[in-house]
């Protein structure tokens, strides 16, 4: 447990295996009352750690004669490692579950929570599995994300909600107002939580402060997500940023103007390979191959779905056309089958 501002607090949650269960940072606002942004994993021995810190810091808090009250949880969006241990941490500290309209009806059940995310391998992921071989492939990769999250992460889905609330609307925490922003992009559902007066926002996954936010299809949108970039980047008075992962960041506008000239760079990088390479044309695959040379295949498959989105996002803006080509999906520059 740590103070990462004047009365917020930080409870980092430390999976045991990294590369499917990163640490998530939740975040706890206690007072008269106070709130938790993020509910982190949904295991039993997780969520005992969580609740062991929340219990010590109470203890620090009524020793001093502080209020110490935390009566609501909030999540910035409906991924498995931020909504997981909501249903566990309501009963055991007896706190009401917030949700926005659009994450309640994301997280209803697994009917709902699949169709809103599980990925198509040929509209998604511009994958071709022609034969049983492809379905058996595509079917078990389905499978294995559905074992993760239900075995490792423990997603449980929310049939009750304690209060709903809208995208864009303020709440007030310990008596302070802080606004609910709708920052969609990594997400469909994604929000922020901002306090203007302090200058402190609580990011979720959209400000992360050295790794690449995740963005895939089909739940995320690349042109949102600049949008949802840039409105925060105009926020009056940011000073802070807590993000879902990693460390706090202090230098908010240098860390956003880095995050918008990457999102830039990737994209005028992939045009680039993909005019490049002239009338052969390109599969998603071999775009992924040389924008990542020296990768392994799990960071090149993690990235397939970024790339994907900016392949779609460029047909859009009639910057690149494909064609199907025997097991390929293959791109091309329009400016090459225009002859120019």
């Amino acid at each position: 447990m740590k103070e990462v501002y004047p009365g917020i607090f930080l409870v980092k949650e430390v999976g045991r295996f990294k590369t499917i269960k990163p640490p998530v940072n939740i975040y706890l606002i206690p007072g008269r009352n106070g709130i938790i942004f993020d509910a982190g994993y949904g295991d039993k021995k997780t969520i005992q750690k969580v609740i062991n810190k929340i219990n010590a810091l109470k203890t620090t808090y009524t020793n001093k004669g502080r209020d110490f009250n935390i009566s609501r949880i909030l999540i910035s969006h409906c991924h498995p490692d931020h909504f997981s241990g909501l249903k566990r941490l309501r009963r055991h500290l007896k706190v009401r579950i917030i949700l926005t309209e659009d994450q309640a009806k994301l997280i209803k059940n697994k009917k709902k929570y699949h169709e809103a995310f599980d990925g198509d391998s040929y509209k998604d992921y511009l994958i071709i599995k022609k034969g049983m071989r492809g379905k058996i492939r595509s079917l078990f990769e389905l499978l294995l994300s559905h074992f993760i999250y239900r075995m490792v992460y423990r997603m449980t889905f929310i049939t009750h909600v304690d209060e709903l609330i809208d995208n864009e609307t303020h709440i007030f925490i310990n008596g302070i107002k802080w606004e609910v922003i709708a920052s969609p992009g990594h997400s469909s559902d994604h929000i922020s939580l901002y306090n203007q007066e302090i200058g402190v926002l609580l990011s979720g996954d959209n400000v992360l402060p050295s790794i690449t936010t995740w963005l895939g299809p089909p739940n995320s949108d690349i042109r949102a997500y600049i949008e949802s970039i840039e409105r925060i980047q105009n926020l009056p008075n940011l000073n802070i940023i807590l993000p879902a992962h990693g460390k706090i960041i202090l230098n908010p506008q240098e860390r956003i103007k880095e995050i918008l000239d990457h999102r830039k760079e990737r994209t005028v990088q992939t045009l680039k390979i993909i005019k490049e390479q002239g009338d052969q044309g390109l599969s998603p695959g071999d775009i992924i191959k040389a924008l990542y040379p020296d990768a392994n295949k799990v960071l090149r498959e993690f990235a397939r779905g970024w790339v994907c989105l900016t392949l779609k996002s460029l047909e859009e803006q009639n910057k690149i056309i494909r064609k199907e080509e025997k097991n390929h999906i293959r791109f091309y520059s329009v400016a090459t089958n225009q002859g120019l």
